[in-house]
């Protein structure tokens, strides 16, 4: 699995592969199914038709591993031009960034200056447009996680804006060994949390590396974040998985401790397995699709394939139309 994870991260760091496929017309084609557009104006159509069906968005900018100043300026840019967009359509603003998108290999002061800016936006499209956000959660820029390297910057960055009362939302993956002590501070605080099993080639030292303890993280992570003392705090939990068993898990102790089902959300990516996200949203679920757009899809893609081998699987079932 960590030989699979690692291949796919270098396919996915690698300029030189990401340039072919880019330039690929066999191959783009083929990404515009599991990309909302090219640009903000077709994420947000792409957008306003999940709304249709009752499914909420987090727009995502393609971009990531960025080291060039002009890059980031580009990807907050795009981030920028996208909130005021969203709001001003009637869509529940909530999106997404990775903290390498927006400065963090350059310096974290940069990385922080941005995020603050991007935060602020969404704080002031949300009052010009109240009443397309009246809907649990608020409005929200979701932090990714990613590699553990990164991780306690990451959360810093979190704390860092809710202090300053903006909408800040965080990612925690479960296989982390520290993620439990992550969870309590946060739980504590009433937090809007993803949370996600966790994708990178971590060593044992760090992260749960076999299978069937990646999973019993998970649900332990599910036990905290859904117990009663969470829903008191205010807690928000999003479960970031494809995963039927986590899912089926989490709606049963969401159900035993009282949760309602408009108090937390599912998150998938979107493309993947339409007819099962239908699925739960005709059982009551609330779901989050999330949403990339722009140019640089070839790094996003190969990075959900790598996630899992099943991945793969999904993907290729849902190009060939089968799509559960």
């Amino acid at each position: 699995m960590r030989v699979w994870q690692r291949s796919m991260i270098a396919l996915a760091r690698s300029r030189a592969v990401t340039e072919f496929m880019h330039g690929s017309r066999v191959v783009r084609p083929f990404s515009r199914r599991f990309v909302g557009g090219g640009d903000a104006a077709e994420a947000l159509e792409t957008a306003q038709e999940l709304a249709q069906d009752s499914i909420a968005a987090s727009l995502f900018f393609l971009g990531e591993y960025v080291d060039s100043e002009e890059l980031v300026r580009e990807n907050v840019a795009a981030l920028l031009q996208a909130v005021p967009a969203m709001a001003k359509v009637g869509l529940h603003l909530h999106v997404s960034v990775d903290p390498t998108q927006i400065g963090s290999l350059l310096s974290w002061s940069l990385c922080r200056e941005n995020a603050f800016c991007i935060a602020q936006a969404v704080a002031d499209a949300a009052a010009a447009h109240p009443s397309a956000q009246a809907r649990t959660p608020g409005p929200a820029l979701m932090l990714d996680m990613e590699d553990a390297s990164v991780n306690r910057e990451t959360l810093a960055l979190y704390h860092d804006l809710r202090k300053e009362g903006l909408p800040a939302a965080v990612t925690i993956q479960s296989y982390l060994h520290r993620s439990m002590d992550d969870l309590k501070e946060l739980a504590a605080g009433g937090a809007f949390v993803r949370l996600v099993k966790g994708a990178f080639a971590e060593s044992p030292a760090i992260a749960h590396t076999v299978r069937s303890a990646r999973d019993a993280s998970y649900k332990t992570a599910v036990n905290l974040l859904f117990a009663p003392e969470s829903r008191e705090n205010g807690v928000y939990p999003a479960l970031g998985t494809h995963d039927h068993a986590m899912i089926a898990y989490a709606a049963e102790v969401a159900a035993k401790n009282g949760w309602r089902r408009d108090q937390w959300e599912i998150e998938m990516l979107y493309g993947v397995r339409p007819a099962y996200q239908r699925r739960l949203v005709d059982e009551g679920f609330c779901l989050r699709l999330y949403l990339p757009f722009g140019r640089s899809w070839w790094p996003y893609s190969i990075r959900r394939i790598g996630e899992t081998p099943r991945n793969l699987a999904f993907v290729l079932r849902a190009a060939l139309g089968a799509g559960r």
